[in-house]
């Protein structure tokens, strides 16, 4: 089961890559992985060398539609199961998920076909395991905010990809922790349980993509509004405008958000993350998530 301590204490963190394990060796590529079959890159490419991946969801697409789903809950990936049901009379969108990502890392074992190594970061001695998520969003989220902290799992990328806080266990800082990340900008905790803490750039870099859903029920999109302007976001990290999935109607939604460290460890440092600390509304249930 995900936790929220998951977090590398500092000395791990300033440690010599050999120290920590060293780097992963192996002969993978990436190259045979099933875990990014019907995905394709796409040109853009963030600085760490990830492509923001299209992904085909037409396997998918005519039973979604079938129970009632739209707008961006399309976009999911075809390896998140998408249910529409109710829970204590209230409308909602259950996902379930393995929470593994849909491209090579170098998290996975050197054995597997989606190893693939990387010199960018810190590699944290955790490696990937397939996870069992049952995440639930309200489909008419309210207004009743509710803090993040000490919740592991407050949301779900399109790609089945839990969303962690903007925030480290105690003791430990979040934006030290923020070299471990993979090429694509995530890492496992220590039961092996992938996770983003900030922009997840095989599904968005420096747009306004859609990138998934937080526990409440509010989407999340890029860093920019769909006319490529930033944002002014409120404490939530959100602000109710046009998106790419709703152009003609103003609705809230969460962005991708800019934040700065205050840390003496890593003071002035910048961390583009998913989150700001508190829920806008009340989320709803999720089994593994704590």
């Amino acid at each position: 089961m995900p936790s929220s301590s998951h977090l590398l204490p500092v000395t791990l963190l300033g440690c010599l890559l050999a120290a920590c394990g060293g780097t992963p060796s192996g002969t993978g590529t990436g190259s045979g992985c099933t875990l990014a079959e019907n995905t394709t890159a796409t040109a853009t490419l963030s600085p760490s060398g990830c492509a923001v991946l299209n992904r085909d969801t037409s396997s998918c697409m005519a039973s979604r539609q079938a129970a009632g789903l739209s707008g961006y809950w399309l976009k999911f990936s075809c390896r998140v199961t998408l249910t529409k049901t109710t829970q204590s009379g209230v409308d909602v969108v259950q996902a379930k998920s393995d929470g593994q990502p849909d491209y090579p890392s170098n998290y996975f074992q050197t054995t597997n076909a989606c190893y693939e190594a990387y010199s960018g970061g810190i590699q944290n001695p955790n490696l990937i395991s397939a996870q069992s998520y049952t995440v639930s969003f309200p489909l008419s989220p309210n207004t009743t905010s509710q803090t993040m902290q000490g919740v592991a799992v407050l949301g779900m990328v399109l790609n089945g990809v839990p969303v962690f806080g903007n925030f480290a266990a105690p003791g430990d800082d979040i934006f030290q922790e923020a070299r471990t990340f993979d090429k694509c900008g995530a890492h496992p905790q220590g039961t092996g349980a992938y996770h983003y803490h900030s922009e997840p750039y095989s599904v968005t870099y420096d747009d306004s993509n859609f990138v998934g859903v937080m526990r409440d029920g509010y989407p999340i999109y890029g860093r920019r509004d769909p006319d490529g302007s930033t944002p002014t976001l409120d404490s939530f990290g959100g602000h109710t405008g046009v998106t790419v999935d709703s152009p003609s109607t103003a609705v809230y939604h969460y962005h991708v958000n800019l934040q700065t460290s205050s840390d003496s460890r890593s003071l002035g440092q910048k961390q583009y993350f998913l989150t700001k600390g508190t829920f806008r509304g009340t989320p709803a249930t999720c089994a593994a998530c704590n």
